[in-house]
C-alpha cells in the first residue's frame, strides 16, 4: 500500500462547547479524532508546528479551524502537518548537514563548525590579550672573581632589638 496524502480544513466549533481553560486541549484531541475517522488509521501522530498553530492565543483561544496535511503511511500511522511544515523541517536539516566553513571544502555538521569557530575567535582574543615579552636586563649581580675580595653586604633593614627576656622579673 502505497502513502496516502491530503489536505483538509478541521473545524473546531465543539472545542468552543467546552469550558474555556479546556478548549485547546480539546481542539488537539479533534485533531486527532478527525484523523482516526478520515483516514481510516490506527494510530495519529501532531506534528510540533500543528500544536504550536493550536495554541498560539492561548488554551482558552484555539483557532475556529485549521488547514493541515495528513499522510498515512505503510504502517498505518498517521502524520498531521501544518502545510509546508515537512519541508521545512527538511530543509533546516540538510543546511545543518552540509554546513561548509570558509576555507575548507568538505562538508560539516554546523555544530562542530560553530564550536571551531568560536575556538579561533577564543585563541585569537587570547593571543592578542598576551603583553609582549620585554628583553630582560643583564643581571647585576655577578659572581665575584677569584682575585677579588668578596665583600659583605649590608642588611636592607636595621638591626631589631632583641626582645627582653619573658622570665624576667619586676621590682
Amino acid at each position: 500500500m502505497a502513502n496516502l496524502e491530503r489536505i483538509y480544513t478541521i473545524p473546531f466549533r465543539s472545542a468552543f462547547e467546552h469550558s474555556r481553560y479546556t478548549r485547546g486541549k480539546r481542539a488537539v484531541k479533534l485533531v486527532q479524532e478527525f484523523a482516526l475517522r478520515h483516514m481510516k488509521a490506527q494510530d495519529v501522530r501532531v506534528s510540533e508546528g500543528v500544536n504550536s498553530a493550536i495554541l498560539r492565543d492561548g488554551i482558552e483561544k484555539p483557532p475556529r479551524r485549521l488547514k493541515v496535511r495528513m499522510v498515512k503511511g505503510d504502517d498505518a500511522l498517521v502524520r498531521v502537518w501544518l502545510i509546508g511544515e515537512e519541508e521545512k523541517i527538511k530543509a533546516k536539516a540538510d543546511a545543518k548537514k552540509t554546513a561548509v566553513l570558509p576555507g575548507k571544502t568538505a562538508p560539516i555538521r554546523a555544530e562542530s563548525a560553530n564550536r571551531e569557530a568560536e575556538e579561533e575567535k577564543k585563541k585569537k582574543t587570547d593571543e592578542a590579550k598576551k603583553p609582549e615579552a620585554k628583553p630582560s636586563a643583564p643581571a647585576a649581580t655577578a659572581k665575584p672573581s677569584a682575585t677579588a675580595p668578596a665583600v659583605a653586604a649590608k642588611p636592607a633593614t636595621p638591626a631589631q632589638k632583641p626582645a627582653a627576656p619573658a622570665t624576667a622579673a619586676k621590682k
